[in-house]
């Protein structure tokens, strides 16, 4: 199968559409997590060639674990309904896809994360 991709949604319908459109698309999809914590204990396990990330979890966010997988050479796409230059400037370079998702857009700024440099 194709390379990994953690996605964490905390919305389960969107987290499955998420998964199966990826899943489709060729990539081996870790998760999908509801949480921080979960995608923690998930990456404890296996680091992923890369993670999509849904900004707002319940109320929580998600910039440190971003932070976090950057730091360990994995790259991050941020899904959010929020406006863009709503990301800390430590972040501001982060790819984002708007919310409502669109799949092939997605996948492609997925794969673009992924090339090698």
């Amino acid at each position: 199968m194709g390379k990994s991709v953690l996605v964490l949604e905390d919305e389960a319908i969107v987290a499955m559409d998420l998964a199966a459109e990826l899943e489709d698309a060729g990539w081996r999809v870790i998760g999908p997590a509801g949480s921080i914590a979960e995608a923690d204990r998930l990456i404890e396990v296996e680091m992923p060639d890369t993670a999509v990330l849904d900004v707002n979890l319940s109320g929580a966010q998600s910039f440190d674990l971003a932070a976090r997988l950057r730091a360990r050479g994995c790259p991050v796409l941020f899904l959010t309904g929020y406006a863009e230059g709503s990301l800390p400037d430590h972040l501001s370079d982060t790819p984002i896809v708007s919310k409502p998702v669109d799949p092939s857009l997605l996948t492609r700024q997925l794969a673009s994360l992924s090339a090698p440099t």
